[in-house]
């Protein structure tokens, strides 16, 4: 499954979450990922599960933050 979703603006690209401009973690599999749209240049916010490409990369900076999804936790 990729981890994509349609522009809600302009209806013609399919964005992928992995290339976020921003991305705000919500817990451990659940992200509020900020895109821009490459064909209508729409600023898209979207509620989505963490893509298991980025997840490590999520886990590791939550530990280097100290912001509670670090080690001690068990793996969803």
């Amino acid at each position: 499954m990729r981890p994509t979703l349609t522009c809600p603006a302009c209806h013609g690209a399919e964005l992928d979450v992995r290339t976020f401009d921003s991305m705000m973690v919500l817990r451990r599999d659940l992200a509020l990922f900020t895109l821009t749209c490459p064909q209508c240049a729409a600023r898209i916010s979207s509620l989505q599960p963490i893509p298991p490409s980025l997840r490590e990369e999520v886990q590791f900076a939550a530990i280097e933050l100290g912001a509670g999804m670090g080690a001690s936790e068990e793996p969803s």
